[in-house]
């Protein structure tokens, strides 16, 4: 009978209050097969003030498919298809392809594509701050700091959604990405993950090695 009686009790349990914080991050950023949001993203110079900003959106598809367009102050685009990885500049009249296993090392790509279990072998993970009105803060630290490019990566969630990601290098510099209307699971045109270089433009294929 009691152990009946704690299973129900636990059942009665938040989600959140039921699993640790890898189970809940990945709930938060697994639940869906697409999205799509603008940001803003920015470095913070040693007085806290933003520095390098940078406009744009995106869309992500699972497992491996993203457009991520910057529009100001340079126009980029970083399309994935799948297969390949493409950075079109065009400003510079110039492609960058690569194999799109790649994106593999890269921890932002990881989460956004909701890839946290993966992301948990190389980062150990932790809720540090939740309030009542649905706020969350977690925090990402590399467990061998020498092989990582982050010493610190944390994301905000507010009702469920992530709204910013601050990261932090080895070289003590932070950079902030802050998400804009995120939408999950969006109708998405055909072709949104298509990418054709333009004519005339070069085209640079790097292999990865």
């Amino acid at each position: 009978m009691l152990k009946k009686l704690i299973s129900a009790c636990a059942l009665m349990l938040p989600l959140s209050l039921q699993a640790g914080p890898v189970e809940e991050l990945e709930m938060l950023l697994s639940g869906h097969e697409s999205a799509q949001a603008d940001f803003v993203q920015f470095s913070l110079n040693e007085g806290g003030n933003r520095a390098e900003e940078s406009n744009g959106h995106f869309v992500v598809q699972r497992p491996n498919r993203f457009r991520w367009v910057t529009e100001t102050p340079f126009e980029q685009q970083i399309i994935s298809d799948g297969q390949y990885i493409w950075v079109y500049d065009p400003d510079l009249e110039q492609v960058t392809r690569k194999p799109a296993d790649q994106q593999g090392n890269s921890a932002p790509a990881m989460i956004l594509n909701g890839q946290i279990q993966t992301l948990g072998k190389d980062f150990a993970i932790s809720k540090i701050d939740e309030d009542a009105s649905g706020v969350a803060l977690f925090e990402l630290v590399p467990r061998e700091p020498e092989n990582s490019t982050f010493t610190r990566i944390r994301l905000l969630f507010e009702q469920g959604r992530i709204t910013e990601l601050s990261m932090q290098d080895s070289l003590g510099q932070r950079s902030m990405l802050v998400l804009d209307g995120l939408e999950y699971d969006p109708e998405l045109p055909d072709g949104v993950f298509d990418f054709v270089p333009p004519e005339g433009v070069d085209v640079i294929l790097d292999q990865g090695f």
